[in-house]
């Protein structure tokens, strides 16, 4: 059996607001994930698993309906679901009695409970949040069923999934161990966002599909897989439109802003200018170098730009002239330390930039 495990879409999320590609950004959420539902379709995909955070707050009508649509346009794919802690299903949400397609699983229960497809000879386990927060540990004890609730025996060969989201203290907390102890064929994890597969047993987060915000940095995609009745094949496939990137840039005594600007572009290039970048310059910069972060910020997707450069001081000369006061005996001080050129020059220029800007 193929499938697909997704998860953390975090459709109607508007990443990067107040930057002049933001509304774009919120676009590509959804123009991924259809992107992702045309793959399964391509692909003969028979099982999708959307682990939690299908969109990232309360979905509207017309979206699930959109959304729905969609997924009933899948010839040979079923479909099954969790609510994560964005998309809880609060009292007023329309998650709560929304009739999906036939081939689609929504699991509204709070507790963990199952669907057997029959078409698949497979049993899917999962819960949905109904609040923000659940610190319980709500997968420890969970083990592959053996019969059904009606007594009867699953066929031989029956294969289990565990669907789950969370992993941190105030998202039911997931011991790794017990999980891996506990049978499951595969266990599809999501509220993580960056993806993580482990190397012994058949469980992976597949992290966010886009990358939702500047700290979600790395490559995202999904997990694809086939089960079989011996074992469990997964791998990680890059799949994001875009990507966050934290780009150092080196600044050096003889450059100018321009000089900078230009060796950031460069960069910038190298890296793909459909990404998203925080650039640090490092280095250091003549005492008379001043930084124009805005003409940074105008070469690109550029989300901030933080200077961690240090002037290229005369620290003979600033000596000569401190000897008797805590400039001076810092010099000094850090001189007489026992560590390379390389780093005493960078505890000089940091801590002199700190004192100077201090008096």
């Amino acid at each position: 059996m193929k499938f697909i495990h997704t998860a953390d879409i975090h459709l109607g999320a508007a990443p990067d607001s107040g930057m002049p590609w933001a509304a774009d950004r919120g676009s590509e959420l959804w123009e991924t994930f259809y992107r992702l539902l045309d793959k399964a379709e391509k692909s003969d995909v028979e099982l999708l698993l959307i682990a939690g955070d299908l969109f990232h707050r309360q979905p509207l009508k017309r979206e699930l309906k959109e959304l729905n649509y969609r997924f009933s346009q899948l010839t040979h794919t079923r479909i099954v679901i969790v609510a994560g802690n964005h998309d809880y299903i609060g009292t007023q949400s329309f998650y709560k009695d929304f009739e999906w397609a036939d081939n689609v699983v929504f699991f509204r229960k709070n507790h963990i409970s199952y669907v057997y497809i029959a078409s698949l000879n497979l049993v899917v386990y999962g819960m949905s949040y109904d609040r923000q927060e659940i610190t319980e540990a709500m997968y420890d004890q969970l083990r592959p069923m053996r019969r059904l609730k009606d007594g009867r025996p699953l066929p031989e060969g029956c294969r289990h999934i565990l669907l789950a989201h969370g992993g941190d203290s105030r998202h039911i907390p997931i011991n790794q161990d017990k999980l891996r102890q506990a049978g499951f064929d595969y266990v599809a994890l999501g509220h993580i966002h960056k993806p993580w597969i482990d190397d012994r047993s058949p469980m992976a987060y597949a992290g966010a599909l886009e990358p939702i915000d500047r700290n979600d940095e790395g490559i995202h995609g999904y997990i694809q897989g086939i089960l079989s009745d011996k074992e469990t094949k997964i791998e990680f496939v890059p799949f994001a439109e875009r990507s966050y990137i934290t780009l150092n840039a080196e600044v050096t005594p003889d450059m100018t802003m321009r000089q900078l600007a230009e060796s950031v572009k460069g960069l910038l290039g190298q890296c793909g200018r459909q990404n998203m970048f925080q650039i640090v310059i490092e280095g250091f910069r003549n005492v008379d170098f001043e930084l124009d972060e805005g003409m940074l910020m105008r070469l690109g997707r550029v989300l901030s730009v933080r200077d961690h450069s240090v002037p290229d001081f005369d620290f003979q000369h600033l000596y000569e002239e401190n000897q008797n006061n805590i400039i001076g005996m810092y010099i000094r001080q850090i001189s007489e330390m026992d560590i390379s050129d390389e780093l005493k020059a960078k505890a000089l220029g940091y801590g002199m930039k700190a004192l100077l800007e201090t008096r």
